[in-house]
């Protein structure tokens, strides 16, 4: 997929528990998770927020986004 990467800096090397999910053509890594995360733990190197009106996966990763703000929050509360 195209993602609008505008990188001041980037990941140079992944920590051991990130794993990585996506990376650009240039080697760039666009997209981590945390390995054996408990909760939603992903980290995205371009901005979805640009476009999350237009573009499907934009909007799906801010969907799962909320969804897991919505449980965490549910568990807090009661």
């Amino acid at each position: 997929m195209q993602v609008n990467s505008l990188h001041r800096q980037a990941i140079s090397q992944a920590a051991p528990r990130l794993a990585v999910e996506a990376v650009a053509e240039d080697g760039t890594i666009e997209a981590v998770s945390v390995i054996d995360a408990k909760a939603f733990a992903v980290g995205v190197q371009w901005h979805p927020e640009y476009w999350v009106g237009t573009d499907g996966p934009s909007s799906t990763l801010f969907a799962a986004f909320g969804d897991a703000v919505r449980v965490y929050a549910a568990s807090k509360a009661g």
